[in-house]
């Protein structure tokens, strides 16, 4: 295939995609995980720093019953993590926050948690909102058993086998995700207070940490299980183990995060961006571009073998055909050492491919340089305080305001359907709800609608007197106060808010939920679900527990299917 023929005007290195190409909540759904995801750049720090995890206590009875703990090593000291495994039961089960019973809870303390510690724990964490975590909790967790597959891998190590391969391949996990709260929920430790130097310092890492000892526990457990039914009983086979996520239910309160930490999203996008640019100008010649064709042949086996149904999102085949079209013309490339061979190819792949693909291949750019891409993980962190400037002038803010927001000045919030969803929270807890702003009458409308703000300003500052300053403006606007610190705090910043209207009938929340899902925390086969709940696998293909401070920033993600014959072959151990 050649190359086009048009002089190639590469980008400017330092500078980014435009953000109305990134910001649609359907391109956002688009970023696949890289090494800059919370849940694989906490992996990768675990591994490149050889941290251990020592189970210090497994008392677990037969029914299910029972206390374990568990202790991380980190060069920077430990962190303990506890578990209060209960007997399964349907009533009050629901992958929901609002469940009332669980098969695991959790808790991740900052430091040793001593007896009263654990004890004090164990009585508030039932309770859920009207629990008290300890002082040095830095999360609760909550988590319920794959109906389809946790029995199954019990009774099979228990009968002296492994189970079914596929079926761990189909399902991806034992056990699902209900909740992880931290930064102050139920009176956990705020993440602001962490310092800098805190190993668990980048933003969602102390949750993926949580998250990553369910995964492992809920193996142990199945393991536990299996001796007590079976003097007998077989361990998981390791690479079978390894293959295992913690499932993962995530809906409408992702949109509320993106709306309410628009500096942490601009920062997360623009490092990325960053990181997109560090490697195509790397400038390592052809063995760049070979390390880069290894990758994308990783991620096309990857999407053939997913067995996920998937809705509104792309099908991984497609996808698959997409990237093979991109190895071609990677492979067509007439000098792969030229500075300019990469920057080129992107440019080429970009004009041809569908963006689903090229989104993909930023990725597989990004993971292609580890060296350049991970310190990037030590600059998410930042302050998400939005100050306003009073003391600016009307006519500076509405020109900023028609600049940067006019994405958000030009929807028609005047059309039928543009205004028709309410969002509020549930009377039994604080999960986000969204319905039919008739259906809801009575509800309080919590929405942080960015549109419909901006509109409403903008309209009061084009008939206020120009030379008037903010604060004099907003003693007379009081209403309006809290989107001018938004827009004054966010003024350095370009890639903070999705361009959405959230309470228009043709948004489609699951975009959003897909983004923070994916690209943000890292999980794989994100399925969407009645177009608000996304559906995956944290963890996919880590290392577990076992061989974690082994492995050397092992290059885990996109794992094999497991080989096997037929679909229900029942897979040995070697």
């Amino acid at each position: 295939m050649a190359l086009p023929a048009a002089p190639f005007a590469p980008p400017t290195p330092t500078a980014s995609r435009p953000p109305e190409r990134l910001l649609s909540p359907e391109r956002l759904a688009l970023l696949p995980p890289t090494r800059l995801s919370a849940g694989r750049a906490l992996v990768h720090r675990m591994t490149r720093q050889g941290w251990r995890v020592e189970c210090l206590e497994f008392d677990v009875d037969a029914t299910s019953r029972g206390r374990v703990r568990y202790r991380v090593h980190t060069p920077s000291g430990p962190f303990d993590f506890v578990a209060f495994s209960f007997a399964p039961k349907l009533e009050g089960r629901t992958s929901r926050i609002v469940g009332t019973d669980w098969d695991m809870t959790g808790a991740l303390f900052d430091g040793t948690a001593d007896e009263a510690d654990l004890e004090h724990t164990g009585r508030e964490l039932p309770k859920l909102y009207g629990g008290r975590a300890t002082p040095h909790t830095l999360v609760w967790c909550r988590s319920n058993r794959s109906l389809r597959l946790f029995e199954h891998v019990v009774d099979a190590l228990a009968a002296g086998r492994q189970p079914s391969a596929r079926r761990l391949w189909d399902i991806g996990y034992l056990m699902r995700n209900t909740g992880l709260d931290g930064n102050g929920t139920f009176g956990t430790r705020s993440f602001a207070a962490l310092p800098g130097n805190h190993p668990l310092a980048a933003p969602l890492h102390a949750q993926m940490l949580a998250a990553y000892l369910m995964r492992e526990f809920a193996a142990d457990l199945a393991e536990h299980l299996a001796r007590h039914r079976a003097a007998g009983a077989v361990r998981i086979d390791p690479e079978l183990r390894r293959g295992l996520g913690l499932g993962n239910a995530s809906a409408l309160g992702l949109v509320f995060f993106a709306n309410n930490h628009p500096k942490l999203v601009d920062r997360w996008l623009g490092l990325r961006e960053e990181a997109l640019v560090q490697a195509l100008y790397a400038h390592r010649g052809a063995a760049h571009l070979a390390e880069v064709r290894r990758r994308i042949e990783r991620t096309v086996r990857f999407h053939e073998e997913d067995p996920t149904r998937y809705g509104i999102f792309g099908s991984p085949l497609g996808l698959a055909a997409s990237l093979r079209a991109a190895r071609e013309a990677l492979d067509a490339v007439p000098d792969p050492e030229a500075d300019d061979a990469l920057p080129r190819l992107w440019t080429r792949w970009n004009a041809e491919l569908d963006e689903a693909a090229v989104e993909a291949l930023a990725g597989v750019l990004i993971d292609s340089v580890p060296d350049l891409t991970d310190p990037l993980v030590e600059r998410q962190r930042v302050d998400e305080t939005l100050t306003a400037r009073p003391q600016e002038s009307v006519a500076t803010l509405l020109r900023h305001l028609e600049d940067a927001y006019a994405w958000a000045l030009g929807v028609d919030l005047s059309e039928p359907g543009a205004l028709r969803y309410v969002w509020y929270k549930s009377r039994a807890a604080e999960e986000p709800r969204r319905g039919p702003r008739e259906e809801v009458s009575e509800g309080l409308d919590w929405q942080l609608n960015v549109p419909r703000s901006v509109q409403a300003l903008a309209a009061d500052l084009r008939s206020a007197e120009p030379h008037e300053s903010v604060g004099e403006f907003c003693l007379r606007h009081p209403g309006h106060r809290d989107t001018v610190a938004r827009v004054q705090g966010l003024g350095d910043a370009a890639l903070h808010s999705p361009h959405m209207n959230i309470a228009g009938d043709t948004f489609l929340p699951v975009h959003v939920v897909r983004f923070l899902n994916s690209a943000v925390h890292g999980l794989d086969k994100t399925a969407d679900s009645a177009g608000r709940n996304v559906l995956g696998l944290l963890f996919h293909g880590a290392p577990t527990r076992h061989t974690l401070h082994e492995e050397q920033d092992a290059d885990w993600a996109l794992p094999a299917r497991p080989d096997t014959a037929a679909p229900d072959e029942e897979h040995q151990p070697a």
